[in-house]
């Protein structure tokens, strides 16, 4: 009777850890190595996917990718993505969890974002000092953003690159 008890609290115990485990979902990277200075920007950057201009000498408008609708529908889309961006992605805590040494205190995420406005391909640039947890968390929340309205060039959804710098602190 005893056993059967034990057997039935760790049952449970193990469920729930298995339920909580499927609700932080940790969202699949891989690693960036570049020398380049343009993937490790102050704040969000972006670039477009290609540079030939679809009609050259157009008036049509062109802008860079937007996080929210509520930046799209701002006067300065770009603006309120850095914004956004700078709010929720500084300052990141890890509870209970220590930096390492010499550790830069910066994730750098890059990521594309697809003509349609959907959001895939996370890379994290490769730094000296790593810090797993930092990496997964970065990606996660940059992931949790959602999908972003494409940028447009020349006045046509395109697909684009765009690096965000978490903060950890």
């Amino acid at each position: 009777m005893r056993f059967s008890g034990l057997a039935l609290t760790i049952f449970f115990c193990g469920f729930l850890a298995s339920t909580q485990a499927q609700t932080s979902k940790n969202y699949p990277f891989s690693w960036k190595e570049t020398t380049d200075n343009w993937f490790k920007p102050k704040t969000y950057a972006f670039k477009y996917a290609t540079t030939e201009l679809t009609a050259k000498g157009s008036s049509k408008t062109s802008r860079g990718p937007v996080c929210t609708n509520d930046c799209l529908e701002s006067t300065a889309p770009g603006s309120c993505t850095e914004n956004l961006i700078s709010e929720k992605l500084k300052d990141v805590e890890l509870p209970g969890f220590k930096l390492p040494s010499g550790y830069s205190g910066v994730e750098y995420v890059t990521f594309e974002v697809l003509a349609n406005g959907n959001v895939g391909s996370f890379q994290v640039v490769k730094q000296p000092v790593l810090c797993k947890p930092c990496i997964q968390k970065a990606v996660n929340l940059v992931a949790e953003l959602g999908d972003w309205n494409p940028a447009v060039q020349d006045g046509i959804f395109v697909k684009s690159t765009v690096v965000v710098p978490v903060f950890f602190k």
